[in-house]
């Protein structure tokens, strides 16, 4: 009995085989190299007092940012009226913290006579300002700009407010790559911290009334 093969069967079930190894490559190709994560971190130098008799203390109160920027990835600006959340670009920790920490540095950087602290210190003693922030829009544009206004509260002991700024500052970016961000931020904010600096130094030589 002669036995008689569908050269056309065999020749797709051939093809198929073949179609469903490449599939499974790519599908095991995606699984062997995901999407890298990037992390990135502001930056900021420590700074001490110029020296031990210090003339006042500087409470950083409180430093707020908007809910809709203030998580671990970056929120950067698509277009005037649509914001996108970069998941593979990430902050190495809280933004709102990280701003916070910053400010600290910059200011006492520009106030060398005074001592920064997140809150008064019980044996503390002579004059204190109490600053508190807040971060009102930061507008990240990949390749255009970095944008930050900011507001901020500068208070005596008793809490009353002294001076009440608000500010924008800006700076470009000059190429799309996202680790130019971090740094144009604490550029931002290194230039908002003089003029919190320079309001507390302006608060300091006014007399109260």
């Amino acid at each position: 009995m002669i036995k008689k093969y569908n050269l056309t069967a065999i020749s797709f079930t051939s093809r198929l085989s073949q179609v469903s190894l490449v599939l499974l490559s790519l599908s095991l190709a995606g699984c062997a190299s995901p999407n890298k994560e990037h992390f990135y971190q502001l930056s900021y130098a420590h700074h001490e007092p110029a020296s031990s008799d210090t003339k006042y203390d500087v409470i950083l109160e409180a430093v707020t940012i908007p809910e809709m920027i203030n998580r671990p990835q970056l929120v950067v600006q698509k277009s005037v009226t649509e914001l996108q959340i970069l998941d593979e670009q990430r902050w190495i920790a809280p933004l709102d913290e990280q701003i916070r920490q910053a400010l600290q540095a910059d200011l006492q950087a520009q106030l060398p006579q005074a001592w920064l602290h997140q809150r008064p210190l019980l044996h503390a003693t002579g004059v204190r300002y109490f600053v508190n922030v807040e971060v009102q829009q930061l507008h990240i544009a990949p390749a255009k700009e970095v944008q930050m206004e900011m507001v901020w509260v500068i208070s005596d002991t008793n809490k009353k407010i002294l001076r009440r700024q608000q500010l924008q500052r800006s700076v470009a970016l000059n190429n799309s790559d996202y680790s130019s961000i971090a740094p144009a931020i604490s550029e931002v904010l290194q230039k908002l911290s003089i003029s919190v600096a320079n309001d507390i130094k302006a608060v300091g030589e006014t007399p109260n009334k």
